[in-house]
């Protein structure tokens, strides 16, 4: 026994040691490999700018990742982030990454208002989790940010000036960020944060050709861009000369400037600063800020843009606008004017849903082709149930034959069943559907594309769209009021499973949607920036001489453009339809006075819809008018400048089917086109300026006046002091009212021309004279008495029906003709 004990004890032990020695081998072995994978992937990321950012837009962030396995990573890079109305999207990229080597991506990601955090993680092709970062976006909620962008070769003095200056009464704070030529964007999504782009003491043309195309590209989308002068002007100003001057600027000379009495704090000239300045004249400019000897401020639209030039460089005053902060207030109030200061603040509130509620009135819609005819349907209703009932009893009985009838009762809802099943094969949805609204702000070299969509499907079930790869993709969503109100704000914990899947492949973008009813819609604005190359656009010229508008207008395009339309401020001309290649001449055509923010009014009609009595879906061109009626608002409200002194051309075109399976990717897509151009207005004399009254906003003096509109309400009178430009030597004053195709006899209309007595303020006699009511144009020596030093003008309005309380009264628009000093 003692024997067989020991032959058997021996290979035991033996075997256990192989075991221990295999399993701690093993161990050692599942260690490493979990250690390997912990540390395959490295990952850092940065968001925004200065880690600082801004709801309801792109948010750049830089992604850095790390490969230190021996063998190529490639997976996905996942950035979860909650929407305005509080639902997840989730935004992947393709990631692929050598052994041992580094990536770089930097992208742009929509974040929703008041999104607290953004989730940043890596899967691998299995979808297992091989790294992960949480972002907190700081960003204020108390006082609205204004991000002002500066570029400049001495960025600290304008940052220590320009930061956290209160404006318009503190109703916006700014955040100055500076950028230098390295790392200033060369994607257009770059600049989505920045309201305020200032460049002083810089040369622009050191950034590269795509990152000027870019600025220039971000101010004509709506930027508000400021440069400085003094010493530098032909690196700042230069750039822009031929396009924003009327005429080339001397060299620079060093000038005493006052700076404004109200910042003396010893003396009357306490505040006066000696520094380089240059003298220009913006054509077509607004002087915001001067002193007695030149402009020192003016500003120009630039397409939906503003490009605002100090004569001076703004490095020269930082030290006085650090000591002045409200310099600064003053000047970027006067830049930005009170509708742009509104919007910026209201962003803060109410997130992008004054944008959403527009997009979903102009798209949320469908082909009522597509609606069932309701009389057929009741047609067979009726025959199916006198066939069951009465009609097939009676056949049966004739024939002794009642046994069958309830086979018969069977067999006839069988074959009407399937009657109706056939009726509807044509109005039947079956897969994802798209509508569209596109918007082609077309120049010379660019073309714009700004897209707006909407999503559905028939079913609750997930499903796909597929969308052109080369568009950026931002969700339109609003906020989420009544969650807000109620004070149970959904928490982002990053666990959540996201609402909708934006994933960025290089041949396209795929749109994943979940866990939605049916029909509901999803809207997305898709957005790129080409060169054009095919020379598409609406070209032209456009002469003034004493009101009267003379040119021509040219389309080439390559499509028919429908209810074609020339715009200025406060006017139109009407072109109608225009094939491609078509030459339309101004002469004789008339000249309209549109109601200014009234953009309802003047796209019905531009589309006709004005002319059909009643609403009546059943009628194809009533349906086409309303849906045109939408565009139009849409695009006057969105992307027409406050003021510009040249002309927009605007059309609408409608895609071919296969043109829109391109864009859209699907069989089911429907939409038009608003392609738009902007012309040149020249004076037949080039000393004469023809320029509106209402550049500049009216002080209100008294009364209750709406700037935007134009119009007097409330049972007192209005008094404005109107600011007609200093620059000019005024000739001919020009009282215009609205044209009454946009209110006479106009249904559901609330909008009323002003009848009344008109007074002006006579500066030698210190009262109001009574002018003649009829009389729409005043002459130089008219005006001898009424114009103050300073080219202001007070006038006084008195509505007939004082006595009431009044709304929507639409006051004349005042013009000037004249000449420069």
């Amino acid at each position: 026994m003692s024997m067989k004990r020991k032959l058997l004890i021996g290979p035991l032990i033996i075997l256990l040691a192989l075991s221990a020695v295999l399993t701690a081998l093993g161990a050692s072995e599942d260690k490493a490999k979990e250690e390997d994978t912990r540390d395959a992937i490295v990952m850092d990321v940065t968001y925004g700018y200065d880690n600082r950012a801004k709801g309801g837009r792109y948010v750049p962030l830089d992604v850095s990742l790390g490969n230190n396995r021996q063998q190529p990573f490639e997976g996905t890079l996942q950035v979860m982030a909650m929407e305005s109305d509080y639902e997840v999207y989730r935004y992947d990229y393709p990631v692929e990454i050598e052994a041992g080597k580094d990536l770089e991506m930097h992208l742009y990601i929509p974040m929703g208002n008041r999104s607290e955090q953004l989730f940043v993680a890596v899967v691998d092709a299995k979808d297992e989790q091989v790294a992960h970062k949480r972002m907190k976006i700081d960003f204020s909620l108390d006082v609205p940010e204004l991000f002002v962008g500066i570029l400049s070769d001495t960025p600290e003095p304008l940052t220590a000036g320009w930061n956290g200056v209160g404006v318009d009464h503190g109703m916006l704070r700014t955040r100055a960020i500076a950028f230098d030529t390295a790392d200033f964007p060369d994607n257009e999504l770059g600049l989505d944060m920045i309201d305020v782009m200032l460049i002083s003491n810089y040369r622009i043309r050191d950034l590269s050709e795509k990152q000027s195309q870019v600025l220039i590209g971000w101010v004509r989308n709506g930027g508000t861009m400021i440069l400085g002068t003094g010493m530098r002007a032909d690196d700042t100003l230069g750039r822009f000369a031929p396009e924003l001057l009327e005429e080339m600027y001397d060299e620079p000379q060093m000038r005493q400037v006052d700076m404004g009495a109200n910042y003396a704090q010893d003396g009357p000239g306490d505040a006066v600063v000696t520094i380089p300045c240059v003298e220009f004249a913006l054509s077509g400019g607004n002087v915001i800020m001067a002193d007695e000897s030149l402009p020192l401020l003016s500003s120009v639209t630039y397409r939906r843009g503003i490009v605002a030039v100090a004569a001076y460089d703004f490095a020269d005053i930082g030290e006085f606008c650090q000591q002045n902060p409200s310099y600064l207030d003053q000047l970027l109030t006067g830049v930005l004017g009170e509708s742009r200061i509104n919007s910026v603040a209201e962003s803060v509130y109410s997130g992008n849903s004054g944008q959403y509620w527009s997009v979903r009135d102009m798209i949320n819609t469908g082909n009522v082709k597509m609606l069932p005819n309701i009389g057929l349907y009741t047609l067979e209703i009726v025959i199916y149930v006198f066939l069951v009932g009465l009609g097939m009893y009676v056949f049966l009985k004739q024939r002794d034959l009642t046994e069958y009838y309830r086979s018969s009762v069977v067999g006839l809802s069988i074959i009407f069943t399937m009657i109706i099943w056939l009726m509807g094969s044509k109005t039947r949805f079956r897969d994802t559907f798209y509508t569209y609204a596109r918007f082609l702000e077309v120049t010379w070299d660019t073309v714009s594309d700004t897209t707006y969509m909407n999503i559905r499907a028939p079913y609750s079930k997930p499903y796909e769209a597929g969308l052109p790869a080369e568009y950026s993709v931002k969700p339109v969503t609003q906020n989420n009021y009544g969650t807000e109100a109620s004070g149970s704000s959904r928490r982002f914990t990053g666990a959540e499973n996201y609402r909708v899947r934006v994933w960025h492949k290089p041949e396209e973008t795929k749109v994943f949607i979940r866990n939605i009813p049916a029909f509901e819609p999803r809207y997305f604005q898709l957005n790129k920036i080409d060169d054009n190359k095919e020379g598409i656009g609406f070209e032209g010229d456009i002469e003034i001489e004493q009101g009267s508008y003379t040119g021509t207008i040219t389309n080439r395009f390559k499509e028919k453009l429908e209810n074609c339309v020339v715009l200025f401020y406060g006017k139109m001309i009407y072109l109608g339809d225009m094939e491609p290649g078509e030459t339309v001449s101004l002469d004789g055509l008339d000249v309209l006075v549109c109601p200014l923010k009234h953009s309802y009014e003047v796209a019905s009609y531009l589309s006709g819809e004005r002319s059909f009595k009643k609403s009546d879906i059943s009628d194809d061109r009533y349906v086409e008018a309303v849906e045109k009626t939408n565009l139009f608002t849409f695009y006057l409200d969105n992307f027409m400048p406050e003021y510009s002194p040249n002309a927009k051309v605007v059309g609408i075109y409608s895609q071919n089917e296969e043109e829109n399976r391109r864009f859209a990717k699907a069989d089911k897509a429907e939409g038009k086109t608003v392609a738009a151009s902007d012309i040149s207005v020249y004076s037949s004399d080039e000393e004469v300026i023809y320029r509106s009254g209402l550049v500049r906003t009216p002080s209100v003096l008294g009364g209750s006046y709406d700037s935007a509109n134009n119009t007097l309400y409330g049972a007192d009178p209005v008094t404005l002091e109107y600011a007609l430009g200093n620059d000019v030597r005024i000739e001919k004053l020009i009282f215009q009212y609205v044209s009454p195709e946009f209110v006479a006899d106009r249904k559901g209309s609330d909008l009323s021309l002003f009848k009344g007595n008109i007074y002006f303020y006579n500066h030698n006699t210190g009262k109001y004279d009574l002018m003649d009511a009829m009389k729409q144009e005043y002459e130089a020596y008219d005006l001898t008495s009424y114009l103050s030093p300073g080219n202001t003008i007070t006038i006084k309005y008195v509505y007939e029906n004082m006595t009431d309380y009044n709304w929507n009264i639409l006051l004349p628009m005042l013009s000037i003709v004249g000449r420069e000093y």
